[in-house]
C-alpha cells in the first residue's frame, strides 16, 4: 500500500483519533486507547454493513433485470407454447 491509499484500518484509526481529540481536546485519544478501539471497531462494522448493503442493492438490480428479461422472453414464446 502507498501512503496515498492506506489500509482501511489505518484510515479508521486516524479518523478515530482526530474525532476524539476534536471532541475532548488534544491528547485525549492517546490517554484513552479503549475509546480509540471502540471507534475503530464501530467504523469497521459500519463500513462492512455499507459494503453488504451495496452488494445487496447490486444483486437486487441484477435480479430485477433478469426477471424482466425472462418475462419478456416468455411473452414472446407464448404463441409457440399455446398457439396463437
Amino acid at each position: 500500500m502507498t501512503d496515498h491509499n492506506p489500509p482501511a484500518a489505518a484510515r479508521h484509526l486516524r479518523a478515530a483519533i482526530a474525532a476524539i481529540d476534536a471532541e475532548f481536546g488534544p491528547g485525549y485519544a492517546a490517554q484513552h486507547p479503549d475509546l480509540i478501539a471502540a471507534l475503530v471497531q464501530s467504523a469497521t462494522i459500519e463500513a462492512a454493513v455499507a459494503t453488504g448493503h451495496d452488494a445487496h442493492q447490486e444483486a437486487l438490480g441484477m435480479a430485477q433485470s433478469l426477471t424482466s428479461q425472462i418475462c419478456e422472453t416468455l411473452l414472446r414464446l407464448k404463441p409457440k407454447f399455446f398457439g396463437g
